[in-house]
């Protein structure tokens, strides 16, 4: 009987360790939407440099850079969130009266 509870218990304490790891992880992760925003914006920035608009200097009245610009701005402040949401700032303490 004895040779069975002890791998019994390595078994059950490594399930403990991995279930509070993985609830660990999942209590800070940021939003998956914000993966797939950013993949999203990352995909409008490959379509608008590959959209042409020939015999027009520049490409679409300047519009397309400046939209570009925008976006890659975006996906910083995607970034951002996303490092804001797995690492929020702590609660300033309350002052006693």
């Amino acid at each position: 009987m004895h040779r069975f509870v002890r791998p019994a218990a390595k078994v059950a304490l490594l399930g403990t360790l991995l279930a509070g790891s993985f609830y660990a992880g999942a209590a800070y992760a940021a939003d998956p939407r914000l993966d797939q925003a950013d993949a999203n914006v990352e995909k409008a920035i490959v379509l608008l440099e590959a959209a042409e608009n020939p015999g027009v200097n520049p490409p679409f009245g300047g519009h397309r850079k400046v939209a570009v610009a925008s976006l890659k701005l975006a996906r910083k402040q995607i970034a951002k969130a996303k490092q804001y949401a797995d690492n929020p700032p702590k609660p300033k303490p309350k002052p006693k009266p």
